[in-house]
């Protein structure tokens, strides 16, 4: 007996297959589009970097060396001066113009005083005849020697009233000299030696005290560049360490070398308003001066410094790692899928890693992976 089913059963069952296939097509996981990435080998370097300024290693601050009327110096910043150059001129203070009653009253101490010391002259040669008398009746022992002695105090005590008197006479004579000359007692500064000007620290006239700062010379040969690091990356940097200097404004990155590590650091408070503590690391050039041409002191630069280079590291792209439970992992793409791998981690830069383990040349990885790349979860390339 020959069963027939009917043609709309076939139909039905058909139909049926066909929307079972289209569910199970709809809940199939689909892979997952990403970035990948390949491990290799290649030149690493660890380094840190931050921001800092070019400043004169050798810079000759010139200096009031009286107190005076300074003259107003013609010098701008990026003067060229040769050494022994004069580049300012201090007057002596001048006397003061008197009035008539001012002049009155200095001219009445003046008379004033040279009666003192006439008087005073003559005390004084009164008492040495005194004393030198004494001295000759002490031979014959007239006198004894106690009036002696008190002759010889009084002679003393008058030639020290004399001598008071002579400077007060003096002092009343300056109290009325006339003003000098536009060009008596002037005192020229010159250059120390020869470069540029890069600071004028006094550029008008005014009354100067002994010591006060006029201007900053440098010959312009010893620019270097000084970097503010963190006290934790500079802890790490030695004399001698290879370095660069780059985001300067120029076309190329300039060769340099550490030549010296602050020994102390201070604080500074960051745009964030957070208490950081920093020091100084000078980075000292090395390639040709035409490289930096048109790098000044006082222009905002950054420094890097190589902590240590690795010729034939493995390398894998930054974005590549994940951070987990306080390591580093990655997701190798194995058959399709991302399989979490953890690694170890060396050197660090802008764009790479430098890992020790958990990983071989030539592996793919997933670069920057989304919310959705998990464990076995199916990926394909982007």
């Amino acid at each position: 007996m020959t069963w027939r089913l009917h043609p709309r059963i076939w139909l039905m069952g058909a139909a049926g297959l066909i929307v079972l296939m289209a569910i199970a097509a709809m809940l199939w996981p689909k892979p997952v589009a990403v970035e990948v990435g390949t491990v290799v080998r290649g030149p690493i370097a660890e380094s840190v970097a931050d921001q800092g300024q070019a400043r004169v290693r050798e810079a000759y601050q010139v200096a009031a060396p009286v107190a005076g009327r300074l003259e107003r110096t013609a010098l701008k910043v990026g003067d060229h001066v040769s050494a022994g150059q004069r580049i300012a001129q201090i007057r002596p203070g001048a006397a003061p113009l008197l009035d008539p009653a001012a002049r009155a009253q200095r001219e009445g101490a003046l008379a004033a005083a040279r009666a003192d010391l006439a008087r005073a002259e003559a005390e004084k040669a009164r008492t040495a005849l005194f004393a030198a008398r004494n001295l000759e009746l002490a031979k014959s022992g007239f006198v004894s020697r106690q009036q002696i002695d008190d002759a010889s105090a009084a002679a003393k005590e008058a030639a020290n009233a004399s001598d008071a008197a002579r400077s007060n006479l003096a002092q009343a004579q300056a109290a009325l000299l006339p003003p000098l000359s536009p060009t008596a007692g002037l005192v020229f500064m010159t250059a120390p030696v020869s470069g540029y000007v890069t600071k004028v620290l006094e550029p008008s006239a005014r009354t100067v005290t002994p010591g006060t700062p006029l201007l900053e010379i440098s010959d312009g040969t010893g620019l270097e560049a000084v970097i503010e690091f963190l006290t934790q990356d500079a802890a790490r940097i030695r004399e001698g360490m290879s370095a660069e200097v780059y985001d300067w404004g120029g076309p190329q990155t300039l060769p340099a070398f550490v030549r010296r590590v602050e020994p102390s650091g201070y604080t500074k408070v960051s745009a964030l308003g957070v208490e950081e503590q920093r020091t100084y690391v000078w980075l000292h050039f090395n390639g040709p001066a035409e490289a930096r041409a048109g790098l000044a002191p006082g222009y905002r630069v950054w420094g890097r410094v190589i902590l240590r280079a690795e010729p034939h590291a493995l390398k894998v792209p930054l974005g590549a790692l994940v951070r987990r439970a306080g390591a580093w992992m990655v997701y190798r793409i194995e058959t399709g899928r991302a399989r979490a791998r953890p690694v170890q981690v060396g050197a660090l830069t802008d764009t790479e890693a430098e890992v020790s383990s958990g990983l071989a040349e030539g592996d793919k990885v997933v670069v920057f992976p989304p919310d959705t790349v998990a464990e076995g979860v199916l990926v394909k390339p982007r």
